[in-house]
């Protein structure tokens, strides 16, 4: 009798390299998950700490710090022009700074009122200092917020050429010029400024003088309308600009304003720190529950610069004469 041979298929054997295959593949997966949950939370405890997220959602408030001297605009406006095309609808600007140049000024102002024209929701939240150019940006926001001893206004241009022909005199030292027109070296240092020139830069100055207060008159209009209404007992809307004009020019020569100074007096719409800041630009946009706050700040060289050197050296070093919003 021949043995019978099963047909029953042999019980199959996993590899030992598959085994560790699938080992490994295990702990790569416990390892992802144990990253993603260890990155939640940090941005918890980043976010509870500092009222900041680095995630997105639909209570979110975009902050954009201004701090030291503006003498230049275009990461900031590139920033405010990200958000605007955004899905996000409140923004907060941070400011603490004493101004700077003319056109950096007008050119986030700018951007800033475009933005409000699409529906979005800007707040200045000040901090010890925002004057002069800062206060420029501040009044393109729908609302401004200043603790009581914020140091705001500061409405006004300025100029400086440095004089040093009696210094050049002592050691015969002369320089001799040769120019297409008579106006061409106004303010070198190596002469006394003449008449005609002092003539001539003064009537530029009025005339930047102007563009800041007719901003500020345009900026600030509801909430200036608002405050002489009261006063005159007429509707906001029968207030004209040059009166909102003529009852600014008592503070618009150069003058610095208390937070609470301020807010008196309509340049500033209320008191109150960061956080009320916050609340503030939370409620005007419609953001229920609590909301959180997307820092946009890339940090850059000219960031550090600022940082490490005086106000008068680190920032003016950058460029020769140029009319200045700045507090002094």
């Amino acid at each position: 009798m021949k043995p019978k041979v099963s047909s029953a298929p042999a019980p199959s054997q996993t590899p030992k390299n598959n085994t560790l295959l699938y080992i490994f593949l295990g702990l790569l997966g416990f390892g992802f998950v144990a990253l993603f949950v260890v990155v939640l939370l940090v941005h918890h405890m980043v976010a509870k700490a500092t009222g900041t997220t680095l995630l997105g959602n639909s209570n979110e408030i975009t902050l954009i710090e201004i701090q030291g001297p503006i003498y230049e605009s275009d990461d900031v406006v590139r920033r405010i022009q990200k958000f605007k095309k955004s899905s996000k609808t409140a923004l907060l600007l941070r400011l603490n700074s004493p101004g700077g140049a003319v056109a950096p000024s007008q050119e986030i102002y700018s951007e800033i009122l475009s933005a409000r024209k699409e529906k979005k929701i800007v707040v200045a939240s000040m901090s010890s200092l925002a004057a002069s150019g800062a206060y420029y940006i501040a009044a393109a926001c729908d609302k401004i917020v200043a603790d009581p001893g914020t140091l705001t206004g500061s409405i006004g241009v300025i100029a400086e050429f440095p004089d040093a022909s009696g210094l050049l005199k002592k050691f015969g030292l002369n320089f001799q010029t040769i120019k297409s027109g008579k106006f061409k070296d106004t303010g070198a240092f190596s002469r006394p400024m003449n008449p005609q020139e002092r003539e001539y830069l003064q009537g530029t100055i009025n005339e930047v003088f102007e563009q800041f207060v007719d901003s500020v008159v345009q900026g600030r209009k509801d909430a200036f309308s608002d405050k002489l209404a009261a006063k005159m007992h007429v509707k906001p809307t029968q207030v004209t600009d040059q009166q909102i004009k003529n009852y600014i020019m008592p503070y618009a020569d150069g003058r610095v304003l208390t937070g609470k100074k301020a807010q008196e007096l309509g340049f500033v719409d209320q008191l109150g720190n960061y956080e009320d800041a916050v609340r503030l630009t939370a409620e005007l946009a419609g953001i229920k529950g609590e909301p959180t706050v997307h820092l946009d700040h890339p940090i850059k060289l000219d960031d550090i610069l600022n940082n490490i050197l005086p106000f008068s050296i680190g920032a003016r070093a950058k460029s020769g004469f140029q009319l200045e919003y700045i507090a002094f």
